[in-house]
């Protein structure tokens, strides 16, 4: 009975040890491929991209507005026009534009922009000389006045410093609706065809 009982157990032992094995050998066999793939995933997957940079070396310096038409007048002063637009009413037409300094001294010359009208208040340092031209029809158009004789337009202008750049804006009357391009001229600058759609 004794030996029987010990072959018996030596039987249970010996199976059960082998069972054993080979379940270790099966766990090892699956799970070492799945941590390959794992890494390899690790390795292989793109890098998260990150947003790039604008670039802000190209196009014109237009201080980030529309360019409708760019002139360059005297000591590298840059007339950027950014919008042309008629009132709501079809009345008047809004001109808004950016000056820039782009030279390497200060600009002292902003009174030849006022124009020759000396009854129009302020002008030496605005955009009274602005004026509009409908060359179809050979019409010109002056800066709006307000009822105290000021211009309606951009004032109290200053020296512009080397680089600087500052909004400016001119209201003038509105040509015909069927005018749909103008001649903006500002003294010292060449004139600037643009646009001019219909009332919004």
């Amino acid at each position: 009975m004794t030996v029987r009982t010990n072959l018996r157990a030596a039987t249970v032992l010996a199976t059960s040890a082998l069972a054993l094995a080979l379940t270790g050998c099966s766990a090892d066999e699956t799970s070492a491929p799945q941590k390959d793939r794992a890494s390899e995933s690790r390795s292989t997957a793109p890098e998260s991209e990150q947003p790039s940079a604008p670039d802000r070396t190209t196009g014109p310096d237009d201080g980030g507005d529309r360019v409708l038409a760019q002139v360059i007048g005297r000591d590298s002063i840059v007339l950027t026009i950014t919008g042309v637009e008629r009132s709501a009413s079809g009345k008047s037409v809004t001109v808004s534009a950016t000056l820039k300094n782009t030279g390497t001294k200060g600009f002292f010359g902003i009174s030849a922009y006022g124009g020759t009208d000396a009854s129009i208040k302020a002008r030496m340092h605005s955009l009274a000389g602005a004026t509009l031209t409908d060359t179809a029809n050979s019409l010109r158009y002056y800066v709006l006045r307000d009822t105290a004789g000021g211009c309606l337009c951009s004032t109290a202008l200053r020296a512009l410093d080397a680089g600087e750049m500052v909004p400016v804006f001119a209201q003038f009357p509105a040509p015909p609706a069927s005018v749909r391009s103008v001649d903006f001229q500002l003294p010292t600058f060449p004139n600037a065809t643009v646009s001019l759609g219909a009332a919004r």
